[in-house]
């Protein structure tokens, strides 16, 4: 029978272990979330009540049912989203990572041995270690604290690449619809000036134009056809992007761009909240607040360095062999002091204070900044609307000049220079007509970025209604 060893702890030991119990205090900094002095409202707006802007599918505006679709498409399947997800499930397993206060760790051992004089001994072996780290400055809890803040930073920059995905989808949608816009003008415009060109080769036949009016208005047609390719090549570009960002590549892609190919028109007004939703509404607002959690977290996690560490240690082993068996523990305290001087250490304390300074501060600006981008965009949106306005009305009037002064040159009432004119007039007032509705549609898309909204919208269809088989589905 093995003899168990019977081990005292020194007095010594008794002394360090009560002294630590005496000096030991918490060295976690208290953590305040920080606070900003928001106005009311925004100064380009009227008074607005709180709102919960982050899960408002504010693309749905539009009533365009394929932008919907390929929202829905590109927030299941954008690669960029998904790996902003698994950093999320890396951050959270980090969490899980750091050790526990106490643990034990069993092992075991079977050997089988063979003496010079032909004897045999076989030898079973168990083990059972344990430890159990004192923790009486919180330094493990603010561990956990910084991890599980980093965490959370990490979900929210789920929701900022939501954000981006969502920005970058709807930019491409408009600019694509605004391209094909654009490319059907140039096609009309391409088709009036070939009916002007063959007017003035009639009229030149019966000795009422001239030959410069012959070859302007040919150069006109030439110039037209030489603006159509730019723009076929523009829209083949903003399918492709589309495709990329819905993870497929073109000829991958469930849903027809060709069809409806009409510029996006907003059917209802944006919803603005008031300042103060930005620090729930955006993203990087949030990211930045748990950042500077973690910051605060790290400071108690230096501090905690500048004093002893103490734990107990122990093993229980069962052996047993062909003449004895029997058990053995071992049992007792470990301290671990710190390193001397201290004077590097305490300048990590000092550089993590620094680094929580720097944290709330770029919170702070962070909040500015989103501030500015709001009234910024608050600003573009609404010029852009009164924009649009006058550009509709100058295109109605330009077609209603176009259409009178054709009638007075077939009644040798006008010149060909004249119906020239009037038909560069009414291309340029389309054109300007297309790039302010473009214009509204991006500006739109900005105010809702840089108000947050909608970086946590779920669609609410899934994609297995928009595969194909669908209205949308590629002929």
């Amino acid at each position: 029978m093995l003899k168990k060893p019977s081990r005292k702890a020194p007095v010594i030991g008794y002394v360090l272990v009560a002294s630590i119990g005496l000096t030991a205090c918490s060295t976690k900094v208290p953590y305040e979330r920080p606070t900003f002095g928001f106005a009311d409202s925004y100064t380009s707006t009227m008074a607005n009540p709180p709102a919960q802007l982050h899960d408002d599918a504010w693309w749905t505006a539009f009533g365009d049912q394929t932008l919907d679709a390929l929202v829905t498409l590109a927030l299941a399947d954008n690669i960029d989203l998904a790996i902003a997800r698994e950093r999320v499930i890396e951050a959270q397993a980090t969490v899980q990572i750091l050790s526990p206060q106490a643990s034990a760790t069993p092992s075991g051992a079977l050997t089988h041995e063979r003496e010079p004089d032909g004897s045999t001994q076989t030898r079973t072996e168990l083990q059972l270690g344990f430890s159990w780290l004192f923790d009486p400055y919180g330094a493990r809890q603010q561990q956990r604290e910084a991890a599980q803040a980093h965490a959370e930073a990490a979900d929210a920059e789920v929701d900022a690449a939501r954000l981006l995905l969502i920005l970058n989808i709807t930019n491409a949608y408009i600019d694509l619809r605004y391209n094909q816009h654009l490319l059907q003008l140039r096609r009309q415009q391409l088709r009036s000036r070939q009916q002007t060109a063959a007017l003035t080769k009639r009229l030149f036949d019966r000795n009422a134009a001239i030959r410069i009016d012959v070859v302007r208005t040919d150069a006109l047609v030439a110039e037209t056809q030489a603006l159509i390719p730019e723009l076929t090549t523009a829209v083949a570009s903003r399918k492709h992007a589309i495709a990329t960002l819905t993870g497929r590549t073109p000829n991958q892609l469930e849903i027809s761009l060709d069809k409806s190919a009409h510029q996006p028109r907003l059917g209802k007004p944006v919803n603005t909240g008031i300042p103060s939703d930005l620090v729930r509404n955006r993203p990087d607002i949030r990211i930045a607040e748990r950042q500077y959690s973690a910051a605060v977290s790290e400071i108690g996690i230096a501090k905690a360095d500048l004093y002893p560490r103490l734990a107990l240690q122990g093993t229980i082993s069962l052996a047993n062999t062909n003449t004895a068996d029997g058990i053995q523990s071992v049992f007792g305290p470990s301290i671990t002091f710190p390193s001397l001087p201290s004077s590097s250490t305490r300048a990590v304390v000092a550089a993590r204070h620094s680094q929580a300074r720097q944290a709330h501060s770029e919170w702070k600006s962070t909040v500015l900044i989103a501030l500015e981008e709001v009234e910024t965009a608050l600003a573009e949106y609404r010029n852009r609307a009164s924009s649009v306005q006058a550009a509709q009305r100058s295109a109605r009037l330009y077609r209603e000049v176009f259409d009178l002064t054709r009638d007075l040159v077939e009644r040798d009432g006008a010149t060909i220079r004249e119906l020239i004119a009037t038909e560069e007039d009414i291309s340029n007032a389309d054109i300007v007509l297309a790039q302010n509705l473009r214009w509204l549609a991006r500006s739109f898309i900005t105010l809702n970025i840089s108000l947050g909204t909608g970086s946590t919208a779920v669609p609410n269809r899934t994609t297995d209604e928009i595969t194909p088989g669908s209205e949308h589905k590629n002929e």
